[in-house]
């Protein structure tokens, strides 16, 4: 039973993923005949209609560098028209990754009533050229131990000798696939469609591109909202320390719960004694310890898969490891969602250098389950060649801005970290703090007051949070 319904929310989480990937085969996009003769900056659009919207599916054209000889990439757009007859500046989506395509068919009818809806596709992700390199996805998935200096150098080594032939055979630069270059695409499709000042929303990921659009071109943006944004400096890094204050918030609520403390009074405690006696096999499939704790590192994006996985403990702890040998079946899956060129090239681009040793920092024997992701990423930096194009040093540090922007956190918790460490940096920045809301269930739950807070932001810059039951403005 407990399999049954871990798989079922393992299943939600890759749905939810999955929901914001793009189906550009069912997008009519203009053909490669149509484009052939385009030059640099130009958008092509074919204009067609959806649920009564006038949409424009687009290709534009960018230089993959600056150099006189740069090949070029084509990138999809999607633009949405407002049905409004005086509509206010779009909205730009940037979503989160890296390694998840921006390319969606959404309508947020609450953004439309006001304004247009764009997105712009990622170079390396969305379009032409892929950095998709299913090598490493099969590395990832038949490496042992990857979160350990043994694994992570095999990886590396695999890793190194995938790039070379990668290279060798398609003649692209991994290095101009940074977030820079993204800022410019986003930029040159701003101008290519005529927009005066745009707003933006972004999740995750699409904060650091946000971010650097602002430093970069401060002219071109009106509002931005980050929602759990990250930052163009070591994009993807999260201490253990984090990560074990993560836990250590979810053992808080789980420990109010009397039926809980009847089956463990304490999760972290049960986490601890799991990890330490887990069988290398279980009923013919095979446990790896660190797919364990890179797995339970992603259940922690929603409150429901945190509860699965808190389940699927207790009952290892009681000798039946059905639900963590899921979450190790999930593991191959959950890796083939991303495009792992396109994750490797923009991750690495934030490395501002001050970080010598990752595996020191992030590799830490004391914590509950240390930081997974952080880890494998950022380990795999400190133990490969891959190519890299640090950003400009302007983009290494945080910045003061001046453009309205709104920060959603999804952890009251956060906002000690969030109000000393980023928010003296937006003059003209607003907080809002969610109670105990997963990175991934942000904008899913409460949908209807997160669509009411973000129309009033774009359309007023005003903060209305009245719909929510448990925020706080700042």
């Amino acid at each position: 039973m407990m399999q049954i319904f871990l798989c079922r929310n393992l299943i939600l989480i890759i749905v939810l993923i999955t929901s914001k990937l793009a189906l550009t085969q069912d997008m009519p996009f203009p053909t490669a005949e149509v484009i052939a003769n385009a030059q640099v900056g130009q958008l092509i659009l074919n204009p067609d209609t959806l649920k009564g919207y006038s949409i424009d599916y687009g290709i534009l054209v960018v230089a993959e560098s600056n150099t006189k000889d740069s090949r070029r990439i084509e990138l999809p757009v999607v633009r949405i028209h407002s049905k409004s007859h005086s509509p206010q500046y779009p909205v730009f989506h940037f979503e989160g990754g890296p390694g998840l395509p921006n390319i969606k068919i959404t309508l947020p009818d609450s953004i439309l009533e006001n304004h247009d809806y764009v997105r712009v596709g990622y170079r390396g992700r969305d379009g032409s050229p892929s950095l998709d390199m299913p090598e490493i996805n099969r590395a990832l998935k038949e490496t042992p131990n990857i979160l350990h200096h043994e694994g992570l150098i095999a990886l590396g080594n695999k890793v190194d000798l995938i790039v070379q032939d990668f290279q060798k055979h398609n003649k692209i630069d991994l290095r101009e696939y940074n977030v820079i270059n993204v800022v410019d695409d986003m930029e040159q499709a701003r101008k290519a469609m005529g927009y005066e000042h745009i707003n933006i929303t972004a999740y995750s990921f699409g904060g650091a591109i946000a971010y650097s659009y602002c430093v970069r071109y401060p002219e071109s943006i009106h509002r931005v909202m980050y929602t759990e944004g990250a930052f163009p400096f070591y994009v993807g890094m999260a201490k253990p320390s984090d990560i074990d204050a993560a836990i250590n918030d979810q053992n808080e609520l789980w420990k109010k719960n009397p039926e809980n403390q009847l089956r463990s009074p304490d999760i972290i405690q049960t986490i601890r004694n799991v990890l330490k006696t887990l069988p290398r096999d279980w009923n013919g499939v095979t446990i790896d310890h660190d797919v364990i704790r890179f797995m339970t590192w992603g259940s922690l994006n929603t409150r429901e898969m945190t509860a699965q996985c808190f389940n699927a403990y207790v009952a290892a702890e009681n000798g039946d490891y059905n639900g963590l040998a899921a979450l190790q079946q999930f593991y191959g899956t959950i890796v083939d969602l991303f495009n792992w060129g396109d994750m490797l090239s923009k991750t690495f681009s934030t490395d501002t250098g001050e970080i010598r040793d990752f595996e020191a920092l992030l590799n830490q024997e004391s914590s509950i389950i240390g930081s997974p992701l952080s880890l494998l990423g950022w380990g795999l930096r400190q133990n490969s060649h891959w190519p890299v194009k640090r950003l400009p040093k302007k983009h290494r540090k945080f910045r003061e801005i001046g453009t309205e922007s709104l920060i959603i956190v999804g952890k009251k918790e956060m906002i000690p970290d969030v109000e000393k460490n980023q928010m003296p940096y937006f003059k003209n920045g607003h907080l809002v703090a969610h109670e105990n809301v997963g990175h991934m269930d942000l904008g899913n739950i409460e949908f209807d007051a997160t669509q009411h807070m973000e129309k009033m932001f774009f359309l007023k810059g005003i903060i209305d949070i009245s719909k929510f039951k448990e925020s706080e403005v700042r």
